[in-house]
């Protein structure tokens, strides 16, 4: 289940914004101003009885370097103790039964079942997809030529790595193993050459994805450009 953000502040905030705007007082020439506006983004959970989390494995294929599920438990545990106030239990992951996504994200007795064994308020879960692909191609580039100081255009193969990150997370509510929210995050990049750490792209793109996984349990800030107009 999805929950929208709530509208009302954003809208009140940007409101107050454009009351500032038209307020402010006539400048010496006519022009535009450009402000940084911190906006709130509430929480996408309601996570006021919240105190513990509980985070269990996640589904991975497997990958030929990273230990993707494992890996992944880490990040989520790393990132929830450091942008929140909850206390992230230190236990092994909980083993998921084998069983369909759809079923499992049904399966309430079973998350009851954890939140009671562990004392979890929240229960954290997910699949995790790590994958790389081969990029390489010939390419177009434009060089100084190191013999006439001109510029020349010139073809090359130029050896190149995709890697991709999918992450679905689940929460669901230790009290009575409810499904409370699903999310989606994607993330991408190429890279030079077929030497690449894949476990430092792993986090490096895992990272890339912080600020929407707290911003499911905790308030965020975000700032986004306006522009004010002078008389």
């Amino acid at each position: 289940m999805r929950r929208l953000p709530d509208l009302r502040r954003t809208a009140a905030v940007l409101g107050a914004v454009l009351s500032f705007a038209l307020a402010a007082p006539p400048g010496l020439a006519g022009g535009v101003v450009e402000v940084g506006v911190e906006l709130p983004v509430p929480a996408r959970i309601n996570t006021r009885f919240v105190k513990t989390i509980l985070v269990a494995q996640f589904l991975a294929p497997e990958h030929a370097s990273v230990d993707v599920g494992k890996e992944f438990v880490r990040f989520v545990r790393r990132e929830l103790h450091k942008g929140t106030q909850f206390e992230i239990l230190d236990v092994e992951p909980p083993a998921l039964p084998e069983q369909p996504i759809e079923d499992l994200l049904k399966n309430d007795v079973f998350w009851r079942h954890l939140g009671e064994e562990y004392g979890a308020d929240l229960i954290v879960s997910g699949r995790a997809v790590f994958t790389t692909a081969d990029r390489s191609a010939f390419v177009t580039e434009d060089i100084i030529s190191p013999v006439t100081g001109q510029k020349i255009r010139r073809t090359r193969f130029a050896e190149r790595e995709e890697y991709a990150l999918e992450a679905n997370l689940w929460f669901f509510k230790g009290a009575n193993g409810a499904f409370l929210y699903e999310d989606t995050f994607r993330n991408r990049q190429v890279y030079e050459g077929k030497s690449n750490d894949a476990l430092s792209i792993f986090f490096n793109l895992a990272e890339r994805l912080t600020p929407d996984l707290v911003g499911v349990v905790a308030p965020q800030k975000r700032t986004e450009t306006r522009f004010i107009f002078e008389e």
